[in-house]
């Protein structure tokens, strides 16, 4: 339901029973007007007109528009005009100068002070009990329909007047909270839609439905291939643990469900005691939804009460909303990430392609420049990579491409960034990295590709490989491309299947 109709069906209740409630004091005012013991009796015609008067600006109520009940003006013009009439009624019966007066106006009091109905109700008894006793105690205690009546009428006008204080305070209150929980929404979607990295989104998810949802905590759970991977707390005091089975978790009945799965006393429930990390949850309430998209992460929420907690229809309905819309948030930026990746990426080898790479090398040389840290640079190509096309197929030499690029993940994921510039060339950055080292880094793919690779029947192959590094020979971007590219034609020339660096080219006699 949206807040619209929240405030629709609040402002209707609210009309309902501020009518009732007015008809009801016409009443009350009535039989006071006409049954009250009086040292002088009230004007009949008076009393009629006041009574007549009363009914009419009821029965005006009922034409009144519903937005009207929404104003707080409303309330007090309402509370104002009743407590007009009703002390004119009480000054008519004579009763002014009388402990009734007094009671009347401390109940008012109470009305405006109240913090709840049902203890504005206990206190209005409260007082026509003290009412009662110091009338009694006065001596001039003396039952009449007239003295009746002062009782059923102060409670008829405290309910009435601590009925509206209570609507407008709940009112408020309601809009209030709607209203934050709108803003609470607001907030959670932007981190949704802005966010573009997974990490950062995890970590906020899990406080910002636990805040939203006014649970104890808020946990966000990964799993891949059936094993529970990753937790993500928020408000909790569970500790970390090593990855465990979905099926050994108190999570099993909720990954298993495409529903929302919900607990009232967990530590009460075989079912989650019995799991492994049962010992970790020091909650008795429990609600978790999960998500398994095909191809990608699937993970669950869950979150906890301290207490025995019967979950309304309610939580059920902001928590598959609050799930729903994370999902949704989870798959935009996985998708996101995989069309970066796609734009990124060289399609046959997976490694970075030539304008990743060159915004790469860009980057890198700038900050290499700035820190005056060396930075190298390595070209490579396949020995007579069209010979091996020609001679033993397209497919073959797509082949040796991609166990290529397989050897330099492996070999430079931690130290570098290998991407492919095209054809049979590839080339590898590497930050932070001094002459020595890169050429101990080219000498190692050599050794790595003279082993056999078992899984796959590939032709024999070898590179030729040639490196450059800023800023001992090479100060300018173009010069460290041109120098590693120096390099490798110089291996080539000295019958391929090696790797030479600049610095030795330049050193040659």
């Amino acid at each position: 339901m949206t807040d619209a109709a929240h405030v629709t069906d609040f402002l209707t209740d609210k009309r309902k029973y501020v009518l009732w409630l007015q008809w009801l004091l016409v009443v009350a005012i009535s039989y006071l007007l006409y049954f009250n013991v009086a040292t002088t009796p009230p004007n009949p015609l008076a009393s009629l007109s006041l009574i007549l008067l009363n009914a009419g600006l009821n029965a005006g109520l009922f034409f009144l528009p519903h937005r009207y009940f929404q104003h707080v003006a409303f309330d007090y013009t309402i509370v104002l005009l009743n407590i007009l009439m009703v002390g004119l009624v009480i000054y008519m019966t004579g009763q002014t100068t009388t402990d009734f007066y007094l009671f009347f106006f401390i109940i008012l009091m109470m009305s405006a002070a109240g913090q709840s109905l049902q203890a504005f109700v206990v206190g209005v008894i409260t007082a026509i009990g003290l009412y009662l006793l110091m009338v009694y105690r006065s001596g001039e205690f003396e039952v009449t329909e007239g003295f009746l009546l002062r009782i059923p009428f102060l409670f008829i006008v405290g309910l009435f007047f601590g009925y509206l204080v209570y609507i407008q305070k709940a009112g408020r209150d309601k809009i209030k909270a709607e209203s934050e929980f709108t803003a609470d929404l607001f907030e959670f979607g932007k981190t949704l839609v802005q966010a573009d990295d997974l990490s950062t989104l995890y970590s906020k998810i899990p406080k910002l439905i636990n805040d939203i949802m006014g649970t104890d905590a808020c946990e966000l759970a990964l799993v891949g291939n059936g094993r529970i991977t990753e937790q993500i707390f928020a408000g909790a005091e569970v500790q970390d643990s090593p990855p465990l089975e979905v099926t050994k978790s108190i999570h099993d009945s909720t990954y298993r469900s495409e529903e929302i799965f919900m607990a009232t006393a967990l530590g009460e429930d075989p079912e989650f005691t019995e799991k492994e990390d049962a010992h970790r949850y020091p909650y008795q309430g429990y609600m978790g939804k999960s998500w398994k998209p095909t191809g990608r992460p699937s993970g669950l929420i869950a979150v906890y009460r301290h207490t025995k907690h019967h979950w309304s229809s309610n939580d059920r309905k902001k928590f598959r909303f609050l799930t729903d819309q994370t999902i949704l948030g989870l798959q935009y930026v996985y998708v996101l990430k995989e069309l970066e990746k796609e734009a990124r990426t060289d399609g046959l080898t997976g490694l970075a392609n030539y304008r990743y790479f060159s915004e790469r090398l860009e980057e890198e040389f700038g900050r290499a420049k700035r820190r005056n840290s060396p930075l190298s640079l390595i070209l490579m190509d396949v020995d007579h990579f069209k010979g091996i096309n020609d001679n033993h197929g397209h497919a073959a030499g797509d082949l040796i491409l991609q166990r290529l690029s397989s050897v330099l993940q492996k070999t430079t994921r931690h130290v570098g960034l290998a991407g492919r510039c095209g054809g049979d060339e590839f080339v590898v950055l590497l930050p932070e990295t001094e002459i020595q080292e890169s050429q101990e880094l080219c000498h190692q793919l050599l050794e790595v590709l003279k082993e056999k690779d078992d899984s796959k029947e590939l032709p024999f192959f070898s590179i030729s490989v040639g490196c450059s590094t800023f800023p001992d020979n090479s100060t300018t971007i173009s010069e460290l491309l041109s120098h590693a590219d120096e390099a490798l034609y110089y291996s080539k020339s000295q019958g391929r299947s090696c790797a030479f660096h600049y610095s030795d080219v330049v050193n040659q006699p």
